[in-house]
């Protein structure tokens, strides 16, 4: 009787294969130091394909805006809101600009870019103009004093800049949504892309790179000609 007790206890101790259940600790903390160098090495990687997905969304976004700005081009004569919006305001932010595309685009939220310090949301309220991408709810800047006329690898609409033109590597600021490390951009052919930037020399702002001279900042308007102007958001 005994040696039988003693065969059953052994086998409940066993799987039906005979290995032993569960792990030792010795196991567990291989697996789990395993586990830890592993995260450790993919963790960057997978963070900037997380970032470099959530800007190419917002290019998508700009995008958007672009076609806007296309057909009220072709409703006045092939020029993008310049001067004075059709509800009087002097355009000196993208945002005025962009109210005049108040009968073009019928979601306010293509205007907003989650984690934006510019405008990281927008509330869909559009009785009126006037309401239509207020301050806090616009993520892009925008080159005013172009047409469709306009050499095709001119920049159009962009990420808000830092108020500079440039870009700063701190997310909490704005101009710093993606950590100076790359910026959406729309050109006048309505082409879309999102660019590594550049750096200035002595290691200073961050810069998206011109076409034509990598080393120029596409965001310097000047060489567009007369009258254009870069023009960040409100906030």
């Amino acid at each position: 009787m005994k040696t039988r007790m003693n065969v059953a206890i052994r086998r409940n101790r066993q799987t039906p294969c005979g290995a032993p259940q569960g792990f030792t600790l010795l196991e567990l903390l291989t697996v789990i130091s395993i586990i830890g160098i592993l995260a450790s090495v993919a963790g960057p990687g997978l963070s900037n394909a997380l970032q470099a997905a959530k800007a190419n969304a917002a290019m998508q976004k700009a995008r958007q805006i672009a076609l806007g700005l296309r057909g009220f081009a072709l409703d006045n004569g092939g020029a993008y809101p310049v001067g004075e919006n059709t509800f009087g305001e002097s355009i000196t932010s993208s945002n005025a600009a962009f109210r005049d595309l108040y009968d073009y685009l019928e979601d306010e939220s293509v205007f907003a870019v989650k984690g934006s310090n510019w405008g990281a949301d927008a509330d869909n309220k559009m009785e009126s103009g006037s309401d239509y991408v207020q301050a806090g709810e616009n993520h892009f800047a925008y080159i005013a004093g172009l047409d469709t006329m306009s050499r095709s690898s001119w920049p159009l609409v962009t990420d808000g800049t830092d108020g500079q033109g440039t870009f700063v590597t701190d997310r909490k600021q704005r101009g710093g949504l993606w950590a100076g490390k790359r910026g959406a951009i729309v050109r006048c052919d309505g082409s879309g892309s999102v660019v590594r930037l550049s750096r200035s020399k002595g290691g200073g702002a961050r810069f998206i790179p011109r076409d034509d001279d990598p080393q120029q900042n596409a965001l310097e308007v000047s060489y567009m000609g007369e009258g254009v102007k870069l023009l960040d958001p409100e906030g």
